[in-house]
Order: structure tokens, then C-alpha cells, then sequence
């Protein structure tokens, strides 16, 4: 009997993550190896894959190898169904990320109409049409287009020595458009103005960050990934489907008017249906409690 083909979503899993596929009889048996990857780390734990920018004699700058990776990264994590949240972060104690290496940039010829900037971006899980949970374990500066991984995470721990700062009028030589538009979206306009304008000679600390909402919680550096962890798991107990929609359907309304965001979400809500809960016996007075284990 001719074995079943392999889906696309199965066919691009195994592309991005190196899968070995293995057929016998009427079973299909898939044997999954772990991705590798030049610029960088890409690690399961259980239900929680760890994506790690893996440049940091380079500050973690996005060169040309890791921006054909991360697009593979995060759909290797979108196809796997037994990873549910994704903890992102950087490699060494000073920097999460540095921005985009823009050599290529300032050596290429004058855009043409056909090459012109879109506003195409791969960076992040959203850009990639990933809707699972992406927690950012920050642990040291973060610049310019690094921002990105910031402001399209679902939720940000930081060390506090982490700071916050553009470079692109004061070192790249370039209007920044994306960043300071969907910051604007989190915090103030007169800090996103400040924060801009500004650049490097007044980087954002982590205490301020934290008090203008851009990040949720600033934590001592050797517990920051077991934080990360801790609300990962806790994340990964719900049903996947409805952290999925909860994500794709809070992200997407940003662009979206209050009625159309909310008649949006209730469309997600009623295909995706209810679901067995963790907590559902639990009573609500336990719950109400602040840092109760649950």
C-alpha cells in the first residue's frame, strides 16, 4: 500500500528544521532532528522552544545569514504542534540585539521601481505569520531594528542593566518609520519623540520601560530565563488553539476599528470553539490571589 504524501504544512516543517522523514508499511514515522543554524540557537524543552540570536562578538546584529534563518526558525516552530510558546532572547550578558548589518544597504545601487522597499520584514514571529505566544527574555541592549523583536512579542522580562535606544538618524543615516509607528502603539507619543529624536546620547533604562509599558517586568539576570520558563509552562497549559487565536486576533485589531476588531474576534472565537481549561475546578477566590501557585 503506497504511503499517504506529506501535507505542505509537514513538507515546510521539514525544510525549515531539518526533518528526516522515515515511511514504512501503512504507518508514516517522522523522526524530527533539531534545526541547526550559523547565526542562531534553536532548542526544545518540552513544550517551549528557545530561539536565541547567536552573534554576540557581533552584538547579535542581524547579518544576511540569520535573516534567511529566522524566517526558517519561526516556521519550524509554527509546524511543530508540540511547541506551544517560544522564549526569544540573545547570546551573551550585554546585548539582545544591535540592529540590522545595513552594509548591504549602503553599497547597493539606487532602488528601482521593482526593488523598491515594501515594507517586507521576517524578523519577528508576527512578520512571519506565527500566532503562537513569543515571550522576549531581554537581557542587554537593544537597538534600532532589534526593536522589532520587542514590540511584536507578546510579553517582555528584562534585566536591568538593559537599555533602549535607536540608531538610525545617529548612526545608520536613515528615517526610521517602522519602529517608532508601532511604538507608538505602546507608549507615549512624547517618549517615542524623545526616544528617536535622541538615539543613543539617551537610551532607555529598563525601570523607565517598564513604567511607560514596553516591557512588563524586570527581573534579576540569573533569574531571567527561569522566568521566562516559569510563564511558558504556564502559558503551554492552555489548549494551543486558543492562545493562537487570542494572538492573532489581539494583533491584528491594532490596524482595525473597535467594532470591526471586536466583530473580528468573535468571528476567531466562534470557529475556534470552547476547550478543556487548566484551571477550570480551581475556585475563583484562588485565583484572585496574587503569586498563588497554581
Amino acid at each position: 500500500m503506497e504511503n499517504p504524501p506529506l501535507s505542505r504544512r509537514t513538507f515546510l516543517a521539514a525544510a525549515a528544521a531539518g526533518v528526516a522523514a522515515a515511511q514504512s508499511g501503512a504507518q508514516t514515522a517522522r523522526a524530527a532532528q533539531a534545526p541547526t543554524f550559523r547565526a542562531l540557537r534553536y532548542e526544545t524543552r518540552g513544550p517551549v522552544c528557545l530561539i536565541t540570536l547567536n552573534r554576540p562578538d557581533d552584538d547579535n546584529v542581524m547579518n544576511d545569514v540569520m535573516l534567511r534563518e529566522l524566517p526558517l526558525a519561526w516556521e519550524a516552530f509554527r509546524a511543530d504542534d508540540a511547541l506551544r510558546v517560544a522564549i526569544f532572547t540573545g547570546a551573551g550578558d550585554t546585548v539582545f540585539c544591535g540592529g540590522v548589518d545595513v552594509t548591504n544597504f549602503r553599497n547597493a545601487p539606487p532602488p528601482r521601481y521593482l526593488k523598491r522597499d515594501e515594507g517586507t520584514r521576517l524578523y519577528t514571529s508576527k512578520q512571519n505569520k506565527c500566532w503562537k505566544p513569543v515571550i522576549a527574555a531581554i537581557n542587554g541592549f537593544v537597538a534600532g531594528p532589534g526593536l522589532h523583536f520587542i514590540l511584536d512579542a507578546d510579553i517582555c522580562l528584562s534585566v536591568p542593566e538593559a537599555t533602549f535606544f535607536d540608531i538610525h538618524m545617529h548612526r545608520t543615516g536613515s528615517v526610521p518609520v517602522f519602529e517608532p509607528i508601532e511604538m507608538s502603539r505602546k507608549i507615549p507619543a512624547e517618549a517615542v519623540s524623545r526616544l528617536f529624536l535622541l538615539g543613543p546620547h539617551d537610551p532607555l533604562t529598563a525601570a523607565r520601560a517598564e513604567k511607560l509599558g514596553l516591557i512588563s517586568e524586570v527581573v534579576p539576570r540569573a533569574r531571567l530565563m527561569a522566568r521566562a520558563m516559569e510563564m511558558a509552562q504556564q502559558i503551554a497549559q492552555v489548549d494551543m488553539n486558543l492562545t493562537t487565536a487570542f494572538v492573532e486576533s489581539n494583533y491584528k485589531a491594532r490596524e482595525l476599528g473597535v467594532t470591526e476588531a471586536i466583530n473580528r474576534g468573535l468571528i476567531i472565537r466562534q470557529s475556534t470553539g470552547y476547550h478543556d481549561a487548566p484551571l477550570k475546578d480551581r475556585p475563583l477566590g484562588a485565583l484572585a490571589v496574587p503569586g498563588s501557585k497554581l
